[in-house]
Formats: C-alpha cells, structure tokens, sequence
C-alpha cells in the first residue's frame, strides 16, 4: 500500500522537508529569475535545472535521519523491520544508529526509485517474558526504501512507501 502526504514546500526553489502522517511528499521546483542588473545581457536564460538524483538523494537522507530517531515503536513506512517479539514481551524503546545511509536509484522511466544498501543498528529495550529489563541490538546491512516519483507539470512530488 502506498501513501503519500502532502508536507513539504517550495521555498525560492529550495526544497523542504517536513515529516507527518505515515509518507514523505516533496516538490522540486525552480527558482524565480533574478532581475537582469546594468551589467548583465537582457536575454532571458535558461531556467535552472534541478538535478533530481542529487535532490532524490538528500531528501531520502533527511527522511533515513527522520526514521532513525528515538521511538517507542518501530516506525512506520521506513524500511525497518526488527524482529524484537522473538526476545521481548513489551517493547519499551528503540534506538537506532545509522552506519551508511540507503543509495538512491531512481528507474528508467523516472516513475519510482529505490534506495538500497542502507547499514542500520538497532537498540530495542523492554520487558522480557520473565519480567526482566532487557536491551537487544539487530543490524541490517539491507536497509532499503522505496517510493514513486511523481510529475504533476509544474512540481515532482515524490512518495516514499
């Protein structure tokens, strides 16, 4: 199931990150043309281009970072499966240490990318069946996103899963 929330602005062409309800939507746009000075030609140039793997790439990093924070629960649409009911009764908090963050590639139609190949280390502390505190530590040297990449003409809106 995908889902996709709209959270993120275009701010004089920069592009903005904000986390909320369970997806991650961005949009990549161009920055107004600054007015010709007295030195400058008076022919209009090219609109500035907005390199979408390097633009892909940074806001899967901020997005890994965002999932990667102290939680309560495992979160949601990240990528990230701990098995800690193999250990734990109740799970009382997760800490997570990201060693290399997942690489984008985006796909030849430029609909979808994946980001593969993430290193990630988690902490899980609660309760075990005996009634005892306890810390567990997982690791995956697998840790991937996926998502959808969207144009609607005048943005890209791009959707992680």
């Amino acid at each position: 199931m995908k889902r996709s929330a709209i959270v993120g602005s275009v701010i004089a062409g920069a592009v903005v990150l904000a986390l909320g309800g369970a997806g991650l939507a961005w949009w990549l746009g161009s920055a107004p043309e600054p007015a010709p000075s007295a030195s400058s030609s008076a022919s209009p140039s090219a609109e500035p281009t907005v390199d979408l793997p390097t633009a892909v790439q940074e806001q899967v990093d901020a997005y890994a970072d965002a999932c990667a924070e102290p939680a309560a629960a495992v979160p949601g649409h990240c990528g990230i499966v701990i098995p800690w009911a193999a250990d734990l009764a109740q799970l009382t908090s997760v800490a997570f240490r990201v060693e290399q963050r997942p690489t984008v590639a985006i796909s030849a139609d430029g609909g979808s990318f994946a980001a593969t190949g993430g290193v990630l280390v988690a902490s899980v502390t609660g309760t075990t069946r005996d009634g005892v505190a306890a810390t567990f530590t997982y690791r995956t040297d697998a840790w991937t996103l996926r998502g959808d990449i969207d144009d609607e003409g005048d943005r890209i809106v791009v959707s992680v899963r």
